[in-house]
């Protein structure tokens, strides 16, 4: 096979085969650190995973905002559940509390 560098030496081995890579199927207690943003007038929340813009909606963005404002930890983001799990400080719990936001499909 000849010397291959750059952005075409990837797209050739993933489609060699004539089917693309896909993303393995992840555990429900599997989860992904991102960086969510946050569309308060359409409630939509979008963060890279894998590579991939996603994007959700969730009935109360306010309330993503002010738990991301108050955050201690990085946000996590559990695919198999569409949950979405923001660390917040807390008086009284040295770690901080966990908030969790149910995003549903766009």
């Amino acid at each position: 096979m000849p010397f291959e560098n750059g952005a075409n030496a990837t797209a050739d081995r993933t489609t060699q085969s004539g089917t693309l890579l896909l993303p393995r199927p992840r555990r429900v207690d599997e989860f992904v650190r991102v960086i969510p943003g946050v569309d308060l007038s359409q409630g939509s929340i979008t963060f890279v995973v894998d590579g991939n813009l996603e994007r959700y909606w969730h009935h109360e963005p306010r309330l993503i905002t002010e738990a991301l404002s108050k955050a201690v930890q990085p946000a996590r983001w559990f695919p198999a559940t569409r949950k979405l799990t923001l660390t917040v400080a807390a008086t009284g719990h040295r770690a901080g509390v966990q908030r969790h936001f149910i995003l549903s499909a766009f």
